[in-house]
């Protein structure tokens, strides 16, 4: 059985708090974090990705209760070893255009393999152009010029930005590793 520890109250509104929690057991202890909706809807988070994710995408989490006496009997029960969250990897690129218009876009990998952001960033560093160009269809990547594009006047060379951890659904049908492996075998 867990010991619930409080940590921090933070007031959003008067009736509206995210608490932020420890649970200890003999061997084991975990941060938590419940977003309370007025005392009538608590919304539990395993990581503070996944909260921010709720708070800027609305992304829904997984575990929810209407009842603070079910919240407290899941945390007490809670196996801190479960529900570790399965992170993407969000390539982040932009285009910048002749007359120096930008247009941003990424794509988000599957990353079951646990691949580092610096682990990626080494290996997609290796295969850019000066260390920050690479061209899209060239990766198997949406390419992402602005309409009309005038080849005359336009380019194919879009800028790597960076990677990031994401709690976002893959967009790629590729992991990760696969992706980098592909790019790898074929500059």
């Amino acid at each position: 059985m867990n010991k619930i520890l409080p940590l921090s109250t933070e007031y959003l509104t008067p009736s509206r708090s995210i608490e932020i929690l420890t649970l200890i057991n003999q061997k084991e202890s975990r941060l938590v974090y419940v977003y309370n909706f007025e005392g009538i809807h608590f919304r539990f988070f395993d990581s503070i990705l996944s909260l921010i994710t709720f708070f800027e995408q609305g992304i829904e989490p997984e575990i929810s209760f209407l009842t603070e006496q079910e919240l407290d009997k899941f945390l007490e029960g809670f196996g801190l070893g479960d529900l570790s969250t399965e992170l993407n990897l969000k390539l982040n690129y932009r285009y910048r255009d002749a007359g120096n218009y930008k247009q941003f876009g990424s794509v988000i990998f599957s990353n079951e393999n646990r691949l580092s952001i610096e682990e990626a960033t080494q290996l997609i560093r290796e295969k850019l152009i000066s260390e920050e160009f690479f061209v899209p269809k060239n990766w198997n990547l949406p390419p992402l010029h602005f309409h009309p594009h005038d080849p005359e006047l336009d380019h194919d060379y879009h800028e790597f930005e960076s990677w990031e951890e994401t709690c976002e659904k893959a967009n790629d049908p590729r992991e990760a590793g696969v992706f980098l492996q592909e790019i790898q075998r074929r500059n």
